[in-house]
């Protein structure tokens, strides 16, 4: 009688490959997802929804397709305007990251509360290696049809909604669609960018009232196949490394191709179509010389390009802060935090017209 095959060693999986112990990918094709590394919990501790105003917000899970998560001011917006709408995608090296995770509501809800918009909708973003890129760009398209199904009629001297505990209402009856920013963090900045320049390409009225007033990058992860200088003498943060770093580009981008794809290259050809862009750059970023090159490049094409530098501090410091750090430099991470807080108000303010409800 032969043996079971679950007895056969001929059957059993063999790991080919540990990603500092975040991913384990065996020989069948099947991935394991394991619980974040010991150095990373605090960030990466799942922060549930809640509907009760904590610190000036409310936070919601979204059954769509992609999941997404929502953060809604609490307070009602001043004299009845219409407000614009933050998308936002993650970092996370288009493998490991999740909406839900502690760094990203400790910068995000604090937006939220803090500048005039009506809401932040995260996308949950498919992974890879199951999901290589683009998926998590295809993702960002479904996320905005998402917005679009929220459109309904505005009649003129329609009066304010009544407030509803609903979120989605909550957000459709505030919303100004046509004001829709696009911001990522990191990588996500990088997936931002794609999701801008594909939106642009689409026939006129496929995204009925939605538009797209600006992108939000926030220390976008640009590099390239040659290390640019300070990618060669600064190390990365503990929390991420350019080995590691490797190994998930590997992974999520088309096989073959290198770090100078447009997926983490943008600057090739010419310059496409981009809404009027903000740029943050860490001054002790290590890829700090790729971003402001790609912001000189935008700039020589004709682009709207503001920078917004923040010194002392290093890559994707704002959602890091009050979670890993206990250095001195905390206090100066804080004031570093709110400039920017301040300055993406300012940008949004600045590219909003007036709209009432």
């Amino acid at each position: 009688m032969a043996s079971p095959c679950c007895k056969d060693t001929c059957c059993k999986k063999v790991l080919v490959d540990d990603i500092a112990g975040w991913i384990k990918i065996y020989d069948d094709g099947t991935v394991e997802r394991l619980a974040p590394p010991p150095e990373a919990q605090q960030l990466a501790t799942s922060i549930p929804p809640y509907d009760v105003p904590c610190n000036g917000v409310t936070v919601h899970d979204i059954p769509a397709d992609p999941p997404l998560r929502l953060y809604l001011p609490a307070a009602a917006p001043l004299n009845g305007r219409r407000l614009p709408v933050l998308l936002h995608f993650l970092a996370g090296s288009f493998c490991i990251t999740d909406p839900t995770w502690a760094m990203y509501h400790s910068f995000y809800a604090r937006l939220a509360a803090s500048i005039p918009v009506a809401g932040i909708v995260s996308i949950t973003l498919p992974l890879a290696p199951e999901n290589p890129l683009p998926a998590a760009i295809a993702a960002g398209y479904a996320a905005i049809d998402w917005l679009k199904s929220l459109a309904r009629p505005v009649l003129p001297n329609e009066p304010v909604p009544e407030p509803t505990s609903d979120p989605i209402n909550r957000l459709r009856d505030v919303a100004d669609l046509s004001r829709v920013f696009l911001i990522g963090d990191s990588n996500g900045a990088n997936l931002a960018l794609q999701v801008a320049a594909g939106f642009s390409t689409a026939e006129p009225g496929y995204w009925g009232p939605v538009g797209l007033a600006g992108a939000i990058l926030l220390n976008p992860g640009f590099t390239r196949s040659a290390p640019s200088r300070s990618e060669s003498t600064d190390p990365m943060n503990r929390y991420m490394n350019q080995e590691l770093v490797g190994r998930f580009l590997k992974l999520a981008l088309p096989e073959g191709a290198t770090r100078d794809h447009p997926y983490i290259w943008p600057v090739v050809g010419d310059a496409p179509a981009v809404p009027p862009l903000l740029v943050s750059i860490a001054m002790l970023d290590s890829l700090r010389d790729r971003q402001v090159e790609y912001c000189n490049a935008m700039r020589r094409a004709g682009k709207h390009v503001e920078v917004v530098l923040s010194a002392g501090v290093d890559h994707i410091f704002y959602l890091k802060h009050g979670l890993v750090d206990s250095e001195p430099e905390n206090d100066k991470t804080a004031v570093r935090i709110a400039e920017l807080v301040e300055d993406i108000g300012r940008f949004v303010g600045q590219r909003c017209c007036v709209a009432r409800l």
